[in-house]
């Protein structure tokens, strides 16, 4: 497995990009690869032709998660404005707005079947679940106390929630904190199971094995420096992966589940090969952090190839091919 890299896009926004998700191809439409940044503004990209198709403007302050639905058609943007916008990916046109307490929406990420839309729910301590058709909050799962102390100034500041995933089955959904903590939930009964340990500073990206077969398997991303494996369903800590020089902020698994990308404040993106348990790969398209890291869908030639993104404070997108 390798990364080759393709082109970059210099001044992609006009401040730092914090954010990138795909767009699936459908039929003729390509798949296409959504930012957002500081500049309060989302962007659509053609990545064959390095084109920007549509800047979305409607928050007041800078971007800081975006998602698209598995359908394709409509997609979301969180801001510090603590608005979401729900929006149509080939019109803009606003869908719904929204709307959560100050410093509770952080991180998005839809349902595998695109009935909800869960937020991570920053000093909420908890993820907010909305539904897609009605776009009511239905649910908001709230992390328990470890060790059953009681809430506190504290104690509460530090279940700060930052990123969520869900399992490729839709069973499982996980957040990760600002205390290094990632608590695991049984969606459909809206239990909290278990706490996942092992981090010891904010996890700031979760991603779950897109393989059926491996749908227990989580990926976290922290700022100590290290990727982590769990069975989130074992509450196992399976392996730790170390390499970089500084926060890992943004982990993804590739399509094929064979290998997994990573952008850090060490200013770099690292391919790791899961069955070596090492990074294979380092590179340094980047002159800033690395804030997001995003592999695209599977390539209708080659199943075990696609592109990859990244985005940084330096205001680039670069792509590469995975293959």
């Amino acid at each position: 497995m390798k990364l080759a890299p393709l082109d970059s896009i210099q001044n992609a926004h006009e401040d730092s990009l914090w954010t990138a998700a795909w767009v699936r191809s459908d039929g003729d439409k390509p798949a296409l690869l959504l930012t957002g940044g500081l500049d309060e503004t989302v962007r659509l990209w053609d990545p064959t032709k390095l084109t920007c198709l549509h800047t979305n403007t409607g928050h007041c302050l800078g971007v800081v998660s975006v998602t698209a639905h598995p359908n394709r058609r409509i997609a979301a943007s969180a801001s510090l404005d603590s608005f979401i916008r729900v929006f149509e990916v080939d019109t803009n046109n606003t869908i719904a707005t929204l709307e959560a307490p100050p410093s509770e929406v952080w991180q998005l990420q839809f349902s595998p079947d695109g009935s909800t839309l869960a937020a991570a729910g920053g000093g909420s301590s908890s993820v907010k679940l909305w539904d897609t058709t009605q776009w009511q909050l239905v649910a908001t799962l709230s992390i328990p106390r470890q060790g059953g102390s009681q809430p506190s100034e504290k104690s509460g500041s530090k279940k700060f929630v930052l990123s969520v995933a869900w399992n490729t089955d839709g069973r499982l959904l996980a957040c990760g904190s600002v205390d290094g903590t990632i608590s695991v939930f049984d969606v459909a009964r809206a239990k909290f199971l278990h706490f996942l340990e092992g981090h010891c500073m904010p996890v700031r990206s979760l991603v779950f094995s897109p393989s059926l077969h491996d749908s227990r398997i989580l990926f976290s991303g922290s700022d100590d420096g290290h990727v982590h494996v769990y069975d989130a369903e074992g509450k196992t800590l399976l392996t730790s992966l170390s390499g970089h020089a500084s926060w890992v902020l943004s982990v993804d698994v590739s399509p094929d589940g064979a290998a997994v990308a990573t952008g850090s404040s060490d200013k770099t993106v690292k391919l790791w090969d899961l069955k070596m348990r090492t990074a294979t790969q380092t590179l340094t398209n980047h002159t800033d952090q690395v804030w997001s890291v995003a592999f695209g869908p599977p390539s209708r030639i080659d199943v075990r190839s696609c592109m990859l993104a990244s985005v940084s404070d330096d205001k680039s997108i670069s792509f590469y091919q995975y293959s």
